[in-house]
C-alpha cells in the first residue's frame, strides 16, 4: 500500500506528530552536521571517534520510538554479516579494532530518528550552507599543507589525514554544496557552483587522482538530475568539462601529480610498463589480494590480518607493499577481510542510499534528496576502485552520518 505522499506504507506508518526538539536535541543534531559537513576535512581521522560519540548520544532522545527504515534494515545487514565474520576470525583486542570503525551503521536508526524531529522545507538550504563551508575549509587545509608546510602533496604524511581522505571528502562536500543551487530560487544561488570548483583545487593540490576521475562523473551526475533544462544541463556539462580540460593541460604544464593520469592509463591500455610508482604497487596488491582470498573464502582473514594475508603471494622485492595499511580497493578489502559475508554486505551498502530515497516520500525535497543518494552510491563506488571508501572508518561514518540526513533531515515534514 502507498501513502498519500506516494511511498510505501511501511515507510510512513510512524508517528506523524512530536512535540518540539529542546535546546539539548538541537544543539546535539546542530554538532553533527557542523563535525560531518562543515569540519570533516579539518577533523581528519578524528571526525570519527567525534561523530560515533555524538551518535551515541542520540540515543536517550529515540529511544522511545524507533522503528527501522529501509535505510536501517540495509545498513543493519550490512554489519550484522561483518559481525558475523568477524566472530569467526577475530583472535585479540587488535584485530577488533578495526571493526569498530562500522559501528556508525547500527547508530543509524537512532540518528535518522534525531534527523527526521526536526524535518523541514528548508533544510537542503541548510545542508549545501555547510557544503560549500566544508568545501572551502578543506582548499584551506590543502593550501596549509601546500605552501605553509611546503609538501609536494597537501597532507601527505600529515597526523590528521592524508591526501586522498582530503581529496575524497572535499569532492563529496563540494557537490552536496549543489544541492542549494537546486533548492534554491533566488539569483544567489550559484554561489553553490563554487562547491565543486573547490574540491577540484584540493584536488589538484592533493594530487589525487581518483578524486579527479570521479570528479567528471559527479559533474555528469548534477547536470542530469539538479538541472531541469536538459538542453542546460547538457550546456552547463560540457562547459564544466572543458575549464576542467584546461585545468588539466595547466596541471600538466606545472608537473602536478595528478596531469600523470593520461600517461598512465596509455601505459594500461598498451600493456606497457606502467611506470607510475602508486600503480605499479596497486597492481601488486590486486593481484596477491586474489589468492589471498581464495585462502579463507567463508570468513576471511579478519580486518587486522589484510595485509599479512597477501604475503605469501608477494615477490621478496615486493614485501615492503605490505606494510601499506590496506588493499587500495574496497572491493578486495571487503573479501579478504571478512569473505563472502563481506562480499555480499559491500554492495548491500553501496545501494542503500540509493534504495532507501526511491521508498522515501515524494515531497517537494524528493529530486534532490534523490541526486544526493545517487551521489554517495556512485562517489563511494569510483573512488572505491582504485582505493578504499565504505571500508574506511572515516568514511563510512561519513557515509551513515550523510545518508541518514538525507533521507530524514532533508524531508518537508517532521515525523
Amino acid at each position: 500500500m502507498m501513502d498519500r505522499h506516494g511511498a510505501p506504507a511501511s515507510e510512513s506508518a510512524a508517528p506523524t506528530v512530536v512535540p518540539g526538539p529542546g535546546r539539548v536535541e538541537t544543539g546535539l543534531r546542530r554538532a553533527i552536521l557542523v563535525v560531518a559537513i562543515g569540519l570533516s576535512c579539518l577533523l581528519g581521522y578524528y571526525t570519527t571517534p567525534v561523530l560515533l560519540v555524538l551518535m551515541a548520544l542520540a540515543l536517550p532522545f529515540t529511544f522511545r520510538a524507533m522503528p527501522l527504515d529501509t535505510a536501517g534494515r540495509m545498513f543493519g545487514a550490512g554489519f550484522m554479516l561483518l559481525a558475523l565474520s568477524a566472530l569467526f576470525t577475530t583472535r585479540s583486542m587488535a584485530d577488533f579494532l578495526p571493526f569498530v570503525g562500522f559501528g556508525g551503521l547500527i547508530l543509524y536508526t537512532p540518528l535518522a530518528r534525531l534527523f527526521a524531529r526536526a524535518a523541514t522545507t528548508r533544510n537542503i538550504i541548510k545542508v549545501a550552507d555547510f557544503g560549500l563551508f566544508g568545501a572551502a575549509s578543506a582548499l584551506l587545509v590543502a593550501l596549509y599543507y601546500a605552501y605553509v608546510e611546503g609538501q609536494p602533496r597537501a597532507a601527505l604524511g600529515a597526523v590528521l589525514t592524508d591526501p586522498i581522505r582530503l581529496a575524497d571528502t572535499a569532492l563529496i562536500l563540494g557537490f552536496i554544496a549543489m544541492m542549494g543551487a537546486a533548492a534554491q530560487t533566488e539569483r544567489h544561488r550559484y554561489i553553490y557552483g563554487l562547491g565543486p570548483i573547490l574540491a577540484l583545487a584540493v584536488i589538484f593540490l592533493s594530487g589525487s587522482r581518483a578524486a579527479l576521475i570521479a570528479f567528471p562523473v559527479l559533474v555528469g551526475i548534477a547536470a542530469l538530475m539538479l538541472v531541469r533544462r536538459k538542453w542546460l544541463a547538457l550546456g552547463m556539462g560540457v562547459f564544466v568539462l572543458f575549464g576542467f580540460a584546461v585545468v588539466f593541460a595547466l596541471a600538466d604544464l606545472i608537473g602536478m601529480r595528478s596531469s600523470t593520469l593520461t600517461n598512465m592509463v596509455q601505459r594500461i591500455v598498451a600493456g606497457a610498463y606502467v611506470g607510475d610508482l602508486a600503480t605499479t604497487i596497486r597492481l601488486v596488491l590486486y593481484r596477491a589480494a586474489i589468492p589471498a582470498f581464495n585462502d579463507a573464502p567463508l570468513f576471511g582473514h579478519g580486518w587486522g590480518h589484510v595485509m599479512s594475508a597477501i604475503v605469501p603471494y608477494l615477490a621478496s622485492y615486493e614485501l615492503s607493499h605490505a606494510q601499506l595499511p590496506h588493499l587500495h580497493n574496497d572491493a578486495l578489502q571487503f573479501a579478504v577481510a571478512a569473505g563472502l559475508p563481506g562480499l555480499i554486505a559491500y554492495p548491500i551498502l553501496l545501494a542503500t542510499p540509493l534504495v532507501a530515497t526511491l521508498r522515501s516520500a515524494r515531497d517537494g525535497q524528493y529530486r534532490t534528496r534523490l541526486y544526493g543518494a545517487v551521489l554517495l552510491t556512485i562517489s563511494s563506488l569510483v573512488l572505491g576502485l582504485p582505493d578504499t571508501m565504505l571500508s574506511f572508518s572515516l568514511h563510512i561514518t561519513l557515509y551513515v552520518v550523510l545518508t541518514a540526513m538525507l533521507l530524514n533531515y532533508c524531508r518537508d515534514r517532521a515525523v
